[in-house]
């Protein structure tokens, strides 16, 4: 069986036949060997200038993919879900110039934005597949050191862990024990209180 990477790879390549697209990073579990039965392929595709819906959905059909999910342009974003022989592709799109601005927030302003926070994780982790005039590289370079005055703001911000339990199935899956271990008491002191009301 074709290992996830080079699932990768290989769309990357179907990609970057558009000349609009500066460059492909793998992301997520994949991007750092971690991947498992739970795993996707989430691929990031920096544009230099806005995509039509025809160039999104032009590499799917190349491959004969099964769209699942197509969202519009919105909050700096074009995404879109599908499936290529049972392995499913998550894609995010953005400008060049928008991750750019969002790696700034993150590095030199210590912006805590959750989301913000995830793209630079991204980059930070990810893979580059393909790119332009090493465009992704020096991007990767923002990220190299987590900045001292980001660290600060994130533990001030997120003391409390909160009561996340989704994903417990897959922490137990990957005998994610440290993170079950945190979520655990949590859940079941909340099924506690719920129980008694």
């Amino acid at each position: 069986m074709q290992s996830l990477t080079n699932r990768a790879r290989q769309m990357a390549e179907v990609y970057q036949k558009n000349k609009k697209i500066a460059g492909v990073l793998l992301a997520g579990s994949v991007s750092r060997g971690w991947d498992d039965s739970h795993s996707d392929i989430e691929l990031h595709i920096f544009w230099k200038k806005p995509p039509e819906d025809r160039e999104r959905h032009q590499p799917i059909e190349e491959v004969n993919g099964e769209i699942i999910d197509f969202h519009p342009y919105e909050e700096e974003e074009w995404a879109e879900t599908y499936l290529v022989n049972g392995v499913k592709f998550e894609i995010s799109s953005f400008l060049v110039s928008t991750i750019q601005e969002v790696l700034q927030q993150v590095v030199r302003q210590a912006n805590t934005n959750y989301d913000f926070q995830c793209l630079a994780a991204s980059f930070k982790d990810g893979k580059i597949l393909f790119e332009e005039e090493g465009t992704l590289s020096a991007l990767k370079e923002e990220v190299t050191a987590y900045p001292a005055a980001l660290s600060e703001n994130m533990i001030i911000e997120n003391l409390e862990l909160g009561s996340r339990w989704n994903n417990r199935n897959a922490l137990l899956s990957r005998k994610d024990w440290l993170m079950y271990m945190i979520y655990w008491p949590q859940f079941k002191n909340e099924c506690s209180a719920f129980c008694l009301v």
